[in-house]
Formats: structure tokens, sequence, C-alpha cells
């Protein structure tokens, strides 16, 4: 998949990409019994891994802060949600971060070509890309993502 820079979303992604990202959403919503507890994960894994120049610094930090939320305090969507609406309304200088050359070598293409293997491969592979993206991000982006999460967010959305 190609990138593109442009688009109102801002995201470095291409019209196709953008295109299989919405297919893994309808998957997802066609299994939201197995998989609804994944749709922030999904969508925080997408926005980290398609950060580009017209990003929004605000955005990036949101994707970031829903990856660190889900692998370093175990948190989920409600949290990562109410997390969001706490950091939006409490904070307004927003880093500018740079993602690595390559974010993660998953993709959603390759979560969703999991799909024929049926819905607990396409769980464990959409996680397994969740976690390349937010390990593929420079330690210290990391560490300044959860620096702000811990600052601004109650601890009672951590759940470890």
């Amino acid at each position: 998949m190609s990138n593109w820079s442009g688009g109102p979303s801002g995201y470095n992604a291409s019209p196709e990409c953008a295109e299989v990202a919405g297919a893994l959403l309808g998957y997802e919503v066609d299994h939201q019994a197995a998989l609804g507890h994944l749709h922030q994960l999904r969508i925080d894994a997408y926005g980290a891994q398609h950060v580009g120049p017209q990003t929004r610094p605000i955005t990036t930090v949101f994707a970031l802060n829903g990856l660190y939320m889900y692998f370093e305090r175990g948190s989920g969507n409600l949290d990562v949600r109410t997390a969001h609406g706490i950091m939006a309304n409490s904070y307004s200088d927003w880093p500018v971060l740079t993602p690595p050359d390559q974010v993660g070598t998953l993709t959603a293409h390759a979560v969703l070509q999991a799909a024929p293997e049926g819905v607990r491969a396409v769980e464990h592979l959409l996680i397994e890309w969740a976690r390349q993206v937010w390990e593929a991000w420079p330690g210290q982006d990391r560490q300044l993502v959860g620096d702000l999460t811990v600052q601004l967010v109650p601890a009672r959305h951590f759940h470890r």
C-alpha cells in the first residue's frame, strides 16, 4: 500500500489503505461479540501507524495514548475514550512527534487477510499488529505519552 499524505483525515495513508481499514471495521462489526473489546485498539494502531505531516499532534498523542493504556496499563475501550476526553479538556500543548521510518511490519491488510482462519486468528493478529506499532515508536515518545497520561488521567482508568 502506497503512502498518501493528503485528505481530510491527515493520515499518511493511500485511499486503498483507508479502504482496507474500513473493511477491517466491517469485519469487527460482523464479529462484535468476539472483537468489540478491541475496537479502540484497532483505531489507535491504525492511527499511530499512519502519522504524516498533516496529522494533528493531538491525533498522534491520542493514538499512542490508546496503545499505552492497552499494553502498559491493561485498559481498554471505555477507559481509553474517557482518557481522551479528560486529556482534551485539560491540556493543549501537544508535542509534535515524528514517527519512525517503519511503524511495525504488520498492517490492517495483514490482519484482514487472517479472516479466513477465523475470528480468533484476527484477534491475535490485531493485538500483535498494535503491539508492533506501539513498540516501533521511539522509547522517548512512548515515555512522553505515558507521562502525559499519568499526569492527566486519574488512576482509576488504569487496570494495572
